[in-house]
């Protein structure tokens, strides 16, 4: 399935920083939509360890929207949650194979809204 070559034209050229953070931040969800209940050999609960990196990756994204001047600092939350929305569904546009990424994505930001907005305060909080 080819994306929409437009879309990612944009996101690398406009937002080269959001680009390339969206990148790994779609690879950390897939991780957790594949990872989720499941446990190594060993007992490790690999969903709890793709749900850290999703996180890492989440505050990477929202630093790299401040340097790409999408978000400021002082942009209150849910515009922030808004404007991630937006970028993640141009990504999509461009990159529609990430299917199981997307459902989390949908799933964390659209269904868990609110517990969506407190991840994202938290994270922009921490130093």
């Amino acid at each position: 399935m080819a994306g929409i070559q437009l879309f990612e034209d944009q996101l690398r050229l406009m937002t080269p920083h959001t680009y390339n953070a969206l990148t790994k931040l779609v690879v950390a969800m897939a991780g957790v939509a594949k990872n989720t209940g499941k446990k190594t050999l060993f007992g490790r609960d690999k969903g709890q360890e793709s749900y850290s990196k999703f996180l890492v990756t989440l505050k990477i994204t929202l630093q790299s929207m401040v340097l790409d001047s999408i978000i400021r600092e002082s942009t209150p939350t849910k515009e922030v949650a808004v404007e991630l929305d937006s970028k993640i569904d141009q990504f999509k546009m461009a990159h529609p194979n990430w299917q199981d990424a997307y459902s989390f994505s949908a799933m964390f930001f659209g269904e868990n809204r609110i517990d969506a907005e407190a991840t994202i305060e938290r994270l922009r909080s921490e130093p």
